[in-house]
């Protein structure tokens, strides 16, 4: 959920690719151990948003039954993660109905998506 700080919470809802940002986000394990999560600040409307991806997702990490079933909880956490920051798209998730959101959305933010945008040494901010 976003908080108040620059959210511009009268930002419309509009379906649209900000292509490529640079901002500060940041990407850890979920407080379960079977999430990954990205988080930042949205380009769009300035919410914060969460993104939460499963393990065992496309792109997460894990490969079939024996990277979710066949290992301990504790193998898992020591794989090292992959950069998700620099695959996924993101969209905004700052939990907070914009005017004119169609109900039938998946994300409750203000509809914009982007990719983080690289640092010049490759990684990601």
């Amino acid at each position: 959920m976003s908080e108040g700080g620059g959210h511009r919470f009268e930002e419309r809802y509009a379906e649209r690719d900000l292509g490529e940002v640079a901002g500060d986000f940041r990407q850890r394990s979920g407080p379960d151990g079977r999430s990954v999560v990205l988080e930042g600040t949205c380009p769009g409307c300035l919410g914060r948003s969460v993104t939460r991806i499963p393990r065992g997702a496309p792109g997460a990490g894990t490969k079939g039954l024996l990277g979710r079933f066949g290992r301990r909880r504790e193998a898992r956490e020591a794989e090292a993660e992959p950069d998700l920051l620099e695959t996924e798209v993101l969209f905004c998730e700052c939990g907070y109905a914009h005017p004119e959101q169609p109900a039938e959305v998946a994300f409750r933010g203000c509809g914009a998506q982007w990719r983080v945008r690289p640092d010049d040494d490759g990684g990601t901010p």
